[in-house]
């Protein structure tokens, strides 16, 4: 499978014809890790893509890496300093691995544990997480955020929307964009519905209080 994003970086994800693997920037192998070719790794990835490409990201949190796709892309794209944090031992070895095979110039760093264990602030926090798992983690994942911030979320489907509107993005994010895609199953899905959504917004400006900007 070949990765095209809007800003021309391609990835690589096995199985590929050996001549498409040869044209690819980078190369991602998942073994036991998240599908890193999954619907919701590639909303992800877009709007990433766009998130970095136009507000000139100098750093990214990627909670849940898995194979490190989105931590690894985003170092390609340029963004200097990059943390990929996932609770599975396996995933922080495959997404070390993936980073690398790919010789990044400036590799991401992998951390092994929670959300909750962090203190440093982001530019961009991405988690491409069950929606059980983002209403779980959200205080955290807004806390993480530096003032006008921005948060990439996946993992959840089109009936979970309000429910990421209003419990996670609250009053405290603006939505800058949002995409969707189908993944067809066999059967109908456990959460009865088949379109995978991922979602950008940015953390709004804090707007002085009326006793603010008066001198005295």
């Amino acid at each position: 499978m070949i990765l095209r994003l809007p800003s021309g970086l391609t990835i690589s994800i096995p199985p590929v014809l050996p001549w498409e693997s040869r044209s690819a920037a980078l190369t991602i192998r998942s073994r036991s890790a998240f599908y890193p070719y999954h619907i919701t790794s590639r909303l992800c990835l877009a709007l990433l893509d766009h998130c970095i490409k136009t507000f000139h990201i100098r750093s990214l949190l990627d909670v849940g890496c898995g194979s490190g796709i989105l931590a690894i892309a985003a170092a390609a794209m340029g963004v200097p300093f990059v943390v990929g944090l996932d609770i599975d031992a396996r995933a922080i070895t495959v997404s070390r691995d993936n980073a690398a095979r790919n010789r990044l110039q400036v590799p991401p760093h992998w951390i092994l544990g929670t959300v909750a264990s962090l203190r440093a602030g982001f530019e961009c926090v991405a988690a491409n997480l069950p929606f059980d798992l983002l209403l779980e983690t959200a205080a955290d994942l807004k806390r993480l955020l530096l003032p006008e911030g921005h948060l990439v979320l996946s993992g959840f489907h089109d009936i979970h929307f309000h429910g990421v509107q209003q419990n996670i993005l609250a009053e405290e994010l603006r939505i800058e964009k949002w995409s969707s895609g189908d993944l067809s199953f066999g059967e109908l899905p456990p959460s009865g519905s088949y379109t995978w959504m991922a979602v950008w917004a940015r953390r709004l400006a804090q707007k002085p209080s009326s006793a603010e900007g008066f001198g005295g």
